[in-house]
């Protein structure tokens, strides 16, 4: 009778009591997981965000640093061109420019130590702080020196000692401006990576919000059915649904204001190279006919340096915005496009006395037409420009196809590039000649590379030193239709 009772099969209410149980029991962990998901959501979002704002004031700060740069060599430089008007003429309203000049130059520098966080910044100004006090000092002297003699006080301009010293200030000046943008473009990489797993987070927490909390919906759905519970549900489901819209309305806002704040920056550095054109064109037009040679020699080298900041800053803002448009992809004609950017650079082939050919077919390719051509005008540009002194540029474009992917070749007989460095080439900044030996900014092979991969392409470089180099980019071909 024992054995009976044990064997026995449990009664049929039984059953369903467990059942029902474990059901409710699945329906509530199912909620309980919806708002955790909810909850950690929120907290995550708000961290993020917080980063995000935090990284956004550093690159501020960071372009209000080189604005501050760039006022203290305009302040400087204003300080000597009063200088050397007041010993060449004599007269005390030429002191004018340099008494305003030599009470800014402290306040600017001021707002650089306060500014500055870096260590390495840190010391490249504490580096130039006794450059700009010998000079200052230089300037005084030769001032206090024509009150009493012209001649004693050309002697002490003659030793040359204050161009010396007006040169380091330069040079340190420019060091810390181009660590800076190396710093710029740093935390702009890390807005641009902070705003993008922003949207990743909120994205999949909310996902996974809405659908524990569908699956606990369905779970005490079948359970109850009557009109409470169903309105709980839907009031409930109408609650999560407005967080998600707020989360995604926040993250749309976000990236707006990303977009904003990007051409804010381009806006406020320019204004230094405004100032700098402004002092220029002034000194020109005020004391051209008494500035000397090397005076109309540094006009010219402000001028210069202008132009080419307003460069770096453009071809920043396009390596930046690569990273945030859309690049939609469609069949595109690659003959075509080459035979554009060929004909768009003729002033610069024609100057360069350049030989380009182009070894047909060039086959389609699935790519955004505009982001394709600006990537073989930069290419093109390269193969031009780093050519040994006295020797013809001779550029070689063609293409191959396998696979389904086609290979675009740009070869040229230039320098050539040290294997070492040849993935060194594609990031930002990252030269390895200097700027009086071959212009540039130091982009535009990082702008290939993004925009290649932002088309779902690859791109390379094979090359010896002093034998040329050849550059390939490869994107999607474009697959037709059989014909019949």
């Amino acid at each position: 009778m024992k054995e009976k009772a044990t064997g026995r099969p449990p009664t049929s209410g039984q059953a369903p009591a467990r059942s029902s149980r474990f059901k409710r029991s699945i329906g509530a962990f199912a909620f309980t997981l919806a708002g955790a998901l909810l909850v950690a959501s929120a907290i995550t979002l708000n961290v993020l965000l917080s980063g995000l704002t935090e990284t956004r004031t550093l690159v501020l700060r960071t372009g209000s640093i080189l604005r501050d740069a760039a006022e203290l060599h305009v302040d400087i430089r204003s300080a000597e061109t009063g200088q050397r008007g007041y010993l060449l003429t004599g007269e005390r309203r030429y002191l004018t420019p340099y008494e305003r000049a030599i009470g800014q130059v402290w306040s600017t520098f001021q707002r650089l130590q306060q500014a500055v966080q870096d260590s390495g910044q840190v010391t490249r100004l504490a580096g130039l702080r006794p450059l700009i006090e010998a000079k200052l000092e230089e300037l005084g002297r030769t001032v206090e020196l024509r009150g009493r003699s012209f001649e004693e006080a050309l002697a002490v301009v003659r030793t040359d000692v204050g161009q010396k010293l007006m040169e380091d200030i330069e040079a340190a000046i420019a060091e810390f401006e181009r660590a800076e943008q190396e710093i710029m473009v740093s935390r702009t990489r890390e807005l641009e990576q902070r705003a993008v797993w922003t949207t990743r987070v909120a994205a999949v927490s909310g996902v996974l919000a809405l659908i524990s909390a569908i699956l606990g919906v369905i779970w005490i759905g079948r359970q109850r059915a009557n009109a409470r519970l169903l309105d709980a549900e839907q009031r409930f489901r109408q609650d999560l649904e407005r967080k998600v819209e707020e989360r995604t309305a926040q993250l749309s806002q976000a990236n707006r204001e990303l977009d904003a704040f990007a051409y804010t920056i381009s806006h406020d550095l320019r204004a230094p190279l405004r100032a700098m054109h402004g002092y220029a064109g002034a000194l020109v037009e005020d004391y051209g006919s008494i500035l000397p040679e090397e005076g109309h020699r540094f006009t010219d080298r402000i001028v210069s340096a202008a132009e080419r900041m307003e460069v770096l800053i453009e071809d920043i803002l396009t390596y930046s915005r690569l990273a945030r448009e859309e690049v939609s992809v469609r069949p595109v004609d690659l003959e075509a496009t080459v035979e554009k950017v060929i004909a768009n650079a003729e002033p610069i082939i024609r100057e360069a006395k350049a030989r380009v050919e182009v070894e047909p077919p060039l086959p389609d390719v699935m790519a955004h037409a505009p982001t394709l051509a600006q990537v073989m005008d930069n290419l093109l540009s390269n193969a031009i420009k780093f050519i040994p002194s006295g020797q013809t540029p001779h550029v070689s474009i063609r293409a191959e196809e396998s696979d389904g992917r086609v290979r675009l070749w740009v070869e040229d007989n230039g320098i050539g590039i040290d294997p070492a460095h040849q993935e060194r080439v594609f990031q930002p900044f990252q030269r390895l000649h200097g700027v009086e030996s071959y212009p540039g900014t130091g982009i535009g092979l990082a702008i290939v590379r993004r925009s290649i991969e932002r088309m779902g392409g690859r791109s390379g470089v094979i090359s010896e030193p002093g034998q040329g180099s050849r550059f390939w980019i490869e994107l999607r071909s474009v697959q037709r239709e059989p014909t019949i």
